[in-house]
């Protein structure tokens, strides 16, 4: 088994330098992560009900361009087009490309756009399981481990698992990142309420965090969250974890438009301001989640660099 394994997950691809340069990086000061790229993708005209993963093969030169504004803006990591692209997810999207397809033109679109620090992004997967010895917790952990494994042979200095809501989601998620990893790094990110307590099981933001190291996260932190929310959840986990810390909310609750599409009202001021106190509280990755552009993320350079806090690459 374990001699089909090596055989199958060949490791040798790995950019263990740009792995090794990144947390470096990280160990000496603030790291500015790009915004989202789903709800820029859903603003784009007609696009309310295209997958975002379905741009990277059918429009990959759109995926770039938003890399690209984000880069200008100030963003020195770059995060890939691929919350929703396991096997399960592109499947309900009714994406017939392959997994290891859609997350090599994710990878090759945020490279074109000149990003030396790239993070693969990976969702929840969506399956439901209770019981190890089940063939449901199986499928989930086969599912991460088979985009895991697309994202790292791609090109990706690290994979985060991203608005994990639970425990129950996030074990086999990191199960099967632990099985391709090889000692890459692996960040995880929760998505909480304004208690600090995740989503779904209502864990406190220490325990979860504490567990999720535990299990072999690098980085941890908070994500699709309240501003208040990843203020006061930031020097909670800098005090009882010891990993990097991540605090990357949402630019504003979406509402609906006189068409019925989702909006967001984006205050970039407050977010630059907050991201101050973030990064004096501990935090080394910051940025902003869904409902965020190019616009914070050039406000939050803006205030951080005149604060002397940004890492100089």
């Amino acid at each position: 088994m374990d001699q089909e394994h090596n055989q199958r997950y060949a490791t040798d691809s790995y950019d263990r330098v740009g792995a090794e340069r990144l947390l470096g990086l990280l160990s000496t000061g603030v790291l500015l992560m790009q915004g989202p790229m789903g709800s820029m993708l859903s603003s784009e005209l007609g696009a309310q009900d295209i997958p975002a993963a379905y741009w990277n093969v059918a429009e990959p030169q759109e995926v770039t361009r938003i890399h690209q504004q984000y880069a200008d803006a100030g963003a020195q990591v770059l995060l890939t087009n691929t919350f929703q692209a396991t096997a399960p997810a592109l499947e309900r999207d009714n994406i017939e490309s392959s997994v290891t397809m859609v997350c090599a033109e994710a990878v090759a679109a945020a490279h074109a756009a000149g990003g030396r620090n790239v993070v693969g992004v990976i969702g929840p997967c969506g399956i439901e399981w209770f019981h190890k010895d089940e063939p449901e917790y199986r499928q989930a952990r086969d599912a991460y481990r088979e985009q895991a494994y697309a994202l790292f042979s791609a090109g990706v200095q690290a994979c985060m698992l991203e608005t994990f809501t639970s425990i129950r989601d996030l074990e086999p998620a990191l199960a099967g990142l632990a099985d391709v990893s090889d000692g890459m790094p692996v960040f995880v990110s929760f998505a909480v309420d304004d208690e600090g307590n995740l989503l779904g099981d209502g864990l406190n933001i220490e325990a979860a965090c504490i567990w999720a190291e535990k299990h072999g996260a690098q980085a941890v932190g908070v994500n699709c969250c309240s501003v208040d929310a990843a203020t006061s959840c930031v020097p909670r986990m800098a005090h009882s974890s010891r990993g990097f810390i991540m605090a990357r909310p949402y630019a504003s609750l979406p509402v609906r438009d006189d068409e019925g599409c989702l909006a967001w009202n984006e205050d970039a001021v407050a977010l630059a301001s907050a991201s101050v106190q973030w990064a004096c509280d501990g935090a080394r990755i910051v940025g902003v989640c869904c409902g965020g552009t190019p616009a914070s993320t050039c406000a939050i350079a803006e205030e951080l660099d005149a604060r002397h806090q940004l890492v100089e690459e």
